[in-house]
């Protein structure tokens, strides 16, 4: 008896294993990796200096916290990054892009997720060489909206200042 009862609870849990929602099951995976191309896609549309798509990165409230206290919503993140790199105060040369590291994220539920990484800003040298200028942390919260992983916040923190002189 002490058998049969154990078989038919064995049974009846792997039956509700199997009929959970798809909704409350996450494929681990297959969001780390959207996470990731997120993370990079932040570098590569501002490498390609793709504003509009940059913009589309955060959520319509979602906030771009940069350096120097500036901040922007939604779209208005790459408004304000159109600007700024138009105005090149720090003179660089291009082409110059972004290298990402440290990449850790963290779960908070199936569509919320908080992730951390750094990236170094690299610009050709007098000789033409890659050479960092910036770098910095960036602190993300992210939430999944229609199935796309985007910034509901990216916070970034400078951990190397620019140079003294701009580069010419």
């Amino acid at each position: 008896m002490i058998r049969a009862l154990f078989a038919f609870t064995a049974l009846f849990a792997s039956c509700l294993v199997f009929t959970a929602p798809a909704v409350a099951q996450r494929d681990e995976a297959a969001d780390r990796a959207a996470i990731h191309a997120l993370l990079v896609a932040y570098g590569t549309t501002l490498d390609a200096r793709d504003f509009d798509s940059f913009g589309r990165l955060f959520g319509t409230d979602g906030i771009y916290a940069a350096g120097g206290g500036m901040e922007a919503r939604g779209a208005e993140a790459g408004t304000m990054m159109r600007r700024i790199f138009s105005e090149n105060a720090l003179g660089f040369r291009e082409p110059n892009y972004h290298l990402f590291f440290n990449e850790v994220v963290t779960f908070a539920g199936p569509d919320r997720a908080r992730a951390t990484s750094m990236s170094l800003y690299m610009v050709p040298d007098d000789a033409g060489r890659p050479t960092a200028a910036l770098m910095a942390r960036y602190a993300d919260d992210l939430t999944r909206v229609d199935g796309r992983w985007i910034f509901a916040r990216r916070t970034v923190q400078s951990l190397m200042p620019a140079p003294a002189k701009p580069a010419r």
